[in-house]
């Protein structure tokens, strides 16, 4: 039998040939559709459907399928994002009853340059869930005043990127409510804005696999990160987790767990065979009960190298048979403690923050941690591969990625000396 393949060039005339019947669609008061629920069960692969500001009450359920060539788009367009508020309305989860604002349940759907706020049941409503979607991507979105910010799980890789999710919790669901809380198969937050957890933590994942690109993750009530057990998929080798230049911070008058800020382990009985890979993070503690890296399960680990620690003695523990942390390069303060195989640590009185207060952790130009950190930086993904990290990118103004240049060896935490940046507003 003899087998036929098309050329480049006729696969490329067949992808034009199908996007041709892609639509366009507007929603807003003054369009022909008023509604995003009333057109988002018919979107085909390649539709883009354009939502003009304003105030939309409706909550719904994606279940359309894209493709990786033609995804569907969904966007906000204007300077202000439109809002979907879901004040008042039913975010259960009963039934076809969505348990989010927006509920991703389909394959390769993009979320762009929109507003989620005030989704509640008493428990987990939702501003954006995702349900068992695939290749997911939330970007340029604003989660506040849910009971959860970002929930739920993706089959093969849940992109978010340029989001602030804020003030997300619920008392009725005290401390397990949470501005992230992820699980699936590989979750990758980049250049997101994530801050003041009400009820809980900023970043909780059940996922077999996490990357935290250059986030600003700041002042929840009860920890900062806590990648954690997950039946199926934390129990799978390589459940690993990568943070590289990230801000963590913790602040000083928390109502809810004193102590916990990056915890990496076991906390429903089950298991996480994985590494914790910090490479080039600031972390400031707001108090010195904080317990900066926790390890919690027989087979969790950690690596951690061109961290700045600032604010508490405490830097990395081990429990429950974990073994201890291990790294080098980091900055710690003078006085901290230091269990495991740690090499060319800098340690003294201060990173040489330019205003600690102002809460601008660039360094100054007399800063030890200039010229001091690891020049090789490799790790281990979810499926087992070796990977080096390109140390190229910071975190910017209105969550944007700014150039990182080095030559030589790079400076200590989070940013190169002379890097231009605003830090977030003030809360």
């Amino acid at each position: 039998m003899r087998l036929f393949f098309p050329s480049t060039l006729a696969i490329a005339l067949l992808a034009v040939s199908f996007l041709a019947g892609a639509a366009t669609y507007q929603v807003g008061p003054s369009r022909e559709h008023k509604s995003l629920k009333a057109l988002a069960a018919n979107l085909q692969p390649g539709d883009v459907v354009e939502i003009d500001p304003g105030t939309y009450r409706e909550v719904l359920r994606l279940t359309c399928n894209g493709t990786p060539s033609a995804p569907i788009i969904i966007r906000g367009v204007g300077a202000e994002r439109p809002l979907f508020d879901g004040e008042g309305l039913d975010v259960s989860g009963r039934g076809s009853i969505p348990r989010a604002i927006f509920e991703v349940a389909g394959a390769y759907i993009i979320v762009e340059h929109l507003e989620f706020k005030s989704a509640r049941n008493g428990n987990n409503g939702a501003g954006i869930r995702l349900l068992n979607s695939t290749n997911a991507v939330i970007r340029d979105c604003k989660v506040t005043y849910c009971d959860m910010g970002i929930f739920g799980g993706d089959r093969q890789t849940a992109l978010i990127e340029s989001c602030e999710v804020a003030f997300n919790g619920t008392p009725k669901f005290n401390g397990y409510s949470h501005n992230f809380y992820m699980h699936g198969n590989r979750v990758v937050v980049r250049a997101c804005h994530i801050h003041d957890s009400i009820h809980g933590q900023n970043y909780k994942s059940r996922a077999h696999y996490n990357e935290l690109w250059y986030n600003w993750i700041a002042d929840s009530n009860e920890g900062e990160v806590g990648p954690v057990d997950g039946k199926g998929e934390t129990d799978r080798p390589n459940s690993n987790v990568l943070m590289v230049g990230n801000i963590v911070v913790s602040k000083p008058n928390r109502t809810g767990n004193r102590g916990k800020f990056i915890l990496m382990g076991s906390e429903l009985g089950g298991s996480h065979d994985g590494t914790l890979y910090m490479f080039h993070n600031t972390l400031v503690a707001g108090n010195p009960r904080i317990q900066f890296v926790q390890l919690d399960d027989p087979k969790s680990r950690a690596v951690l190298k061109g961290n700045i620690f600032y604010g508490s003695d405490r830097i990395a523990a081990s429990s429950r048979g974990a073994a201890p942390a291990a790294g080098s390069h980091n900055w710690v303060p003078k006085s901290a403690g230091l269990t495991g195989e740690f090499s060319e640590t800098l340690r003294g009185e201060t990173p040489g923050f330019l205003d600690l207060a102002g809460r601008d952790f660039r360094l100054r130009p007399d800063s030890p941690c200039v010229n001091r950190g690891p020049e090789v930086l490799e790790y281990v993904d979810g499926n087992g591969m070796k990977q080096t990290v390109k140390l190229d990118c910071c975190y910017g103004p209105h969550r944007t990625l700014l150039p990182r240049s080095v030559t030589g060896a790079p400076d200590i935490g989070a940013y190169e000396l002379g890097a231009k940046f605003l830090p977030p507003p003030a809360h």
